[in-house]
């Protein structure tokens, strides 16, 4: 199945305990076809709505499509279930983010949110930030059993911010 990238905000909501899918009614993981995560993503930066960034998907390794942004600095992505997603997240002027997602669900589990997140862009920093970290994606993404549904490792996230954030205040 293709991911389809789509610009226009949608409020899905969590899916329904049963669904219907080509005409019929979906109870488990095996009858369905196209199950997927809906995502819904806003990019800000200074905690503002960003605009004229561009989201590129990549599905294991392969780049599946661009989506430029929206003026509310809003993004929609419906990723197939049980596969690997890169985000990459790039304006010029600012550090590219990248955020790594995992839809790899539990044996029989039909019914999980929507994954909503919000990515901030920060301006280039100097060139003393080492690639090793900027190479990492900022966030990795997957579902969370004790939460029920996907979330950012926050241990991940901390580390990658705290490296980050030490470079950028060696070069002022």
């Amino acid at each position: 199945m293709k991911a389809v990238l789509s610009a226009a905000l949608l409020t899905l909501g969590i899916l329904p305990l049963q669904i219907m899918a080509q005409g019929k009614l979906v109870d488990r993981r095996d009858q369905a076809e196209g199950w997927y995560l809906p995502v819904h993503g806003q990019v800000l930066i200074d905690e503002q709505r960003a605009d004229g960034y561009q989201l590129i998907l990549y599905k294991d390794n392969t780049e599946l499509g661009k989506l430029e942004s929206d003026k509310r600095g809003r993004f929609e992505l419906e990723l197939d279930i049980d596969a690997s997603y890169i985000v990459r997240i790039v304006k010029d002027g600012y550090q590219e983010k990248i955020v790594a997602i995992e839809t790899k669900l539990p044996e029989g589990l039909v019914k999980y949110p929507d994954y909503e997140c919000t990515v901030s862009l920060q301006r280039t920093a100097s060139q003393n930030i080492d690639p090793f970290y900027t190479d990492f994606p900022s966030a990795i993404v997957r579902y969370n059993e004790e939460l029920g549904g996907f979330y950012h490792s926050e241990h991940y996230l901390t580390h990658i911010q705290t490296k980050l954030a030490g470079f950028a205040q060696a070069s002022f």
